[in-house]
């Protein structure tokens, strides 16, 4: 009878570690792709997202996560119901092909290979101490990319945002907040959204809207199997409007990708972000705030000397009045301090 119990205690002690496991306690972090891995045709290509914060100050970064981007990748008959709102009747097909051959024709020009739909998002990666010091929060996203396989349009998931969704992101919008990504150890960025008709002191007016940007079109270029450059951007004609944030909205992500052969050599991949930049190399100087300061030191410092020479001519003046008989007694004040 004892030796059933405990046997019946180490099973649910086995039990009760599995499940913290797979709760995400002691789950395996993510490796890095290495750079300059060599690619086959059809190899998947990972998008690794870092993190969100405002532009004007990018030492101020959130992880990518806490907004409501998608964790997981919608499969092929979400895509194919999604692409039948998207495309016209019978995009992607040939004259005289019926509306199912046309259809057929459209979801495989739309969304390049077979959607697997086995990328989760959210999921951590190990960080380099430098990394970990710059504020880096690299997590695995859901985006579907294979080597050489251009996307028109493909569905990344279709979600109903609620309130405090929708309050999250047009906060971030106001604030100026962009993404950045990496595909190896190239880095990409873009805007969450964007605003319209808003006054620069008031802010938001009646007439005002404000866009988030839901679809996201990569351009990968290449140079002998090897991954050289890469660039994220947003379509503004897919935007979608969340100025009214108590109306629950239904927001389609989606993304397209395109390759292209670039003759920039794998060695010389960082050249080009030497050359261009989207954050900005020097921040503007608030020198309004440094003359105040400036001018306040030097107030202080007058108060001091005036009040230091008040006291130090008061104590002058009496002691040049003092006889001799009156030198020997207790002195006082500031002639205390000596050796």
């Amino acid at each position: 009878m004892v030796a059933t119990n405990r046997l019946l205690s180490t099973l649910l002690l086995l039990t009760s570690a599995t499940n913290v496991a797979e709760g995400g306690l002691f789950k395996k972090k993510h490796r890095r792709t290495k750079a300059g891995t060599k690619y086959q045709e059809h190899d998947a290509v990972h998008v690794v997202v870092n993190k969100v914060g405002p532009f004007n100050n990018p030492t101020e970064t959130y992880r990518y996560y806490s907004l409501p981007f998608c964790h997981t990748h919608a499969g092929e008959e979400e895509h194919r119901e999604a692409l039948e709102e998207e495309l016209p009747p019978g995009a992607g097909g040939m004259p005289g092909m019926g509306d199912d051959d046309a259809s057929e024709k459209g979801f495989e020009f739309s969304s390049g290979r077979r959607i697997k739909a086995d990328r989760v998002g959210a999921e951590k990666h190990k960080h380099r101490i430098g990394e970990h010091l710059a504020g880096d929060r690299r997590e695995t996203s859901p985006y579907e990319l294979s080597f050489n396989d251009d996307v028109e349009w493909r569905l990344l998931c279709k979600t109903t945002l609620g309130s405090v969704e929708l309050n999250k992101l047009k906060e971030a919008i106001h604030n100026n907040y962009f993404f950045e990504m990496f595909i190896e150890d190239l880095p990409m960025w873009g805007y969450v959204g964007d605003f319209e008709d808003e006054d620069a002191i008031l802010g938001e007016m009646d007439g005002s809207h404000t866009y988030l940007f839901p679809h996201l079109h990569f351009k990968v270029g290449t140079h002998k199997s090897q991954i050289v450059s890469v660039t994220v951007t947003t379509e503004r004609d897919r935007r979608v409007d969340i100025t009214n944030v108590h109306k629950p909205t239904t927001v389609t992500f989606s993304y397209s990708v395109e390759w292209f052969k670039d003759d920039l050599p794998w060695k010389l991949r960082m050249t080009r972000y030497a050359d261009s930049r989207f954050l900005p190399g020097s921040f503007e100087i608030h020198w309004l705030s440094i003359i105040n300061s400036f001018v306040l030191v030097l107030l202080l410092t007058a108060f001091l000397t005036i009040i230091l020479m008040r006291v130090l001519k008061n104590d002058f003046s009496r002691y040049m009045e003092l006889d001799d008989e009156s030198l020997e007694e207790e002195e006082s004040g500031w002639k205390l301090i000596h050796g």
